[in-house]
């Protein structure tokens, strides 16, 4: 279609066009308007993608992130229930050494007498 093809009826869609002729573009030339459309709906299909392989790779992050927790976590309680088991023997071991020796033979033995059943 010619420029001067245009209809000069007011558009009732746009406030700020009178008429077909104030418009730069007649609706029926769609070349470089179809153009400019392919155009930018590629480019948001590209932004899409690119934000959902970033959101995958932040949930590849996370869940590795995760693991490495869990097994370091693991290893953590074992080394801590193992170092309680070692410190529970040094304490049984100070505390046997630090009794005395005579009391600990008497109650083995059962030489005390009424003085000493108190302890019992």
């Amino acid at each position: 279609m010619k420029t001067g093809d245009r209809s000069t009826a007011p558009t009732p869609n746009n406030p700020y066009h009178t008429s077909q002729h104030d418009l730069p573009f007649s609706p029926e030339e769609t070349g470089a308007l179809g153009t400019l459309k392919h155009g930018f709906t590629h480019e948001v299909d590209d932004l899409v993608k690119l934000e959902l392989t970033a959101e995958e790779m932040v949930g590849d992050e996370v869940r590795l992130a995760r693991e490495y927790v869990r097994e370091d976590t693991g290893h953590f309680w074992g080394d801590l229930k193992q170092e309680f088991f070692n410190w529970e023997l040094a304490t049984g071991q100070l505390l046997l050494t630090a009794a005395d020796p005579t009391r600990v033979d008497w109650h083995e033995h059962h030489w005390w007498g009424d003085d000493e059943s108190q302890f019992h």
